[in-house]
């Protein structure tokens, strides 16, 4: 247990680390282009963005994360190495062709949707990525099963920053959305390049491919394609289904709020990310420890993210007239919807990966069709007619249902859970917070709403024992042991 702590932590410090400095950078500039390009400009870009995250799921059918478990599993085998390398070569030339198809399907869809001459030349642009990725993603992947996410994080802060000092200077040169399309292909190219660079230094080379194992791996890997294949639908059909049906401007509105849950589940994805492969072995060597490890992460998940959702509901109006201007005011009532959403974003996420490393990938694909099924349905029945707020509504939904699907699978696991000490106190401290954020707002700017609605949630999770003196002791101890654990230089 010590070890595996020491090692979360690490992966959780580094990732967090960089992950807040590059989100508060990501932020910073995402407000920048939305101001800047105004809705409808921003209504294209993200539209451009979501046509490609529809068809993404064809350039890797799961298999990162299927090899991310893969290399966990066998990097200590004694034949690890050559296991290991297989792998990594027979992957990266298959997403590598992959790639080439979800170019092609994204050009296709954007054609028959009637999309304008401009828009199709961004999608066609933007579709370079992915054959970046290809090789980029393969990368990351061996540093996720080696345990080196903070190299890989490393990397994702380079590919920021380059996204936006090129993007500011694009923008500031009139290029517009184009700009900021190449921009972040120079950036992808640099995370690339580090990511490569890294798994050679774990001895990962560009092999020979061996077209006999790919029937193979994409089997294994199909649960995981679902997934992805679903969870890309679900989070990015309303936009492409906004651009379709309602207007340029109504989808710029919706993203404006969208991108803010993003930028909030930031947390839950670096703490998940680095537990997935650490969990997958603590729990091949001592399964009967996966209990309390759940109850512990349930907690601290959610005592960050029900305040994120009753603060942000409580302010979500103060948060788009200071972050944004007055032309993006119809984006607040959205953002006062789609806010519940991060909570159980948080749950689904970690609970997710919980029934992966049980070896029931295949109940998660199809929790995730279940949920994504009805999200298309109801998003292709409400959202023309209801626009922006239906489909801020079904968000919620789908991430509602795919929480209670995976806590029926995992329901013998989460008997053993002590819900008052993991839901009980944290949503005690929460209201307490809400109340004193409902009261204040009227009087108080934002910044000061939210520092005084931080401070009392603190001192609420202290006094209701949300957060407790062991929580402390036990973080230390973390820290202490990752400092004593050897490292491996990347």
């Amino acid at each position: 247990m010590n070890r595996f702590s020491a090692t979360v932590l690490r992966n959780s410090a580094f990732g967090l680390a960089a992950q807040l400095a590059m989100k508060v950078l990501s932020f910073a500039f995402n407000v920048l282009v939305i101001r800047q390009l105004g809705a409808t400009d921003f209504g294209q870009y993200a539209a451009v963005g979501a046509f490609g995250t529809l068809f993404l799921f064809i350039a890797d059918l799961g298999l990162s994360p299927y090899a991310v478990r893969e290399f966990a599993r066998w990097r200590d085998a004694p034949d690890g190495a050559a296991r290991t390398q297989a792998l990594y070569a027979n992957v990266l030339w298959l997403r590598l062709a992959l790639a080439l198809v979800a170019g092609l399907f994204t050009l296709i869809a954007a054609w028959l949707t009637g999309r304008p001459l401009l828009m199709i030349g961004a999608i066609a642009l933007n579709s370079i990525g992915v054959l970046l990725y290809a090789v980029q993603g393969t990368s990351e992947a061996a540093l996720a099963g080696f345990e080196r996410l903070d190299v890989a994080s490393t990397a994702r802060v380079l590919n920021q920053l380059a996204f936006v000092v090129i993007g500011g200077a694009a923008l500031w040169l009139g290029f517009g959305y184009y700009g900021l399309i190449v921009a972040n292909l120079l950036g992808i190219a640099l995370m690339l390049y580090a990511c490569w660079r890294a798994t050679r230094a774990l001895g990962l080379r560009f092999g020979p491919a061996q077209p006999q194992l790919w029937l193979s791996l994409l089997r294994a890997s199909l649960p995981f394609g679902v997934i992805g294949f679903a969870l890309g639908l679900s989070y990015r059909y309303d936009s492409v289904l906004l651009n379709v049906t309602r207007s340029d401007q109504e989808t710029g509105f919706y993203n404006a709020a969208y991108n803010l849950i993003f930028s909030a589940v930031v947390i839950s994805n670096v703490v998940n990310t680095a537990l997935y492969p650490s969990l997958t072995r603590q729990n091949a060597s001592q399964p009967d420890r996966l209990a309390d490890i759940t109850e512990r992460v349930l907690r601290y998940l959610l005592l960050l993210a029900l305040p994120i959702a009753v603060g942000g509901w409580a302010l979500s109006g103060q948060i788009v007239q200071f972050l944004f201007d007055r032309e993006y005011a119809a984006a607040a009532p959205a953002l006062s919807v789609l806010v519940w959403v991060v909570p159980f974003m948080y749950l689904s996420e970690f609970l997710g990966y919980v029934v992966v490393i049980l070896g029931q990938e295949g109940r998660v694909a199809r929790a995730v069709l279940v949920s994504t099924g009805l999200n298309v349905a109801l998003n292709t029945l409400l959202v023309p007619m209801f626009g922006l707020m239906a489909a801020a509504a079904m968000t919620v939904l789908t991430e509602v249902v795919l929480v209670g699907q995976h806590a029926w699978t995992l329901r013998r696991l989460l008997r053993q859970v002590n819900w008052r000490e993991a839901l009980l106190r944290p949503l005690l401290a929460t209201l307490a917070m809400g109340g004193v954020v409902l009261l204040l707002a009227p009087w108080l700017p934002l910044p000061a709403n939210v520092a005084l609605g931080a401070l009392f949630y603190g001192l609420a999770a202290l006094s209701l024992g949300a957060v407790s003196r062991e929580d402390l002791s036990f973080l230390r101890r973390a820290r202490r042991e990752q400092v004593e654990t050897p490292q491996v230089a990347p």
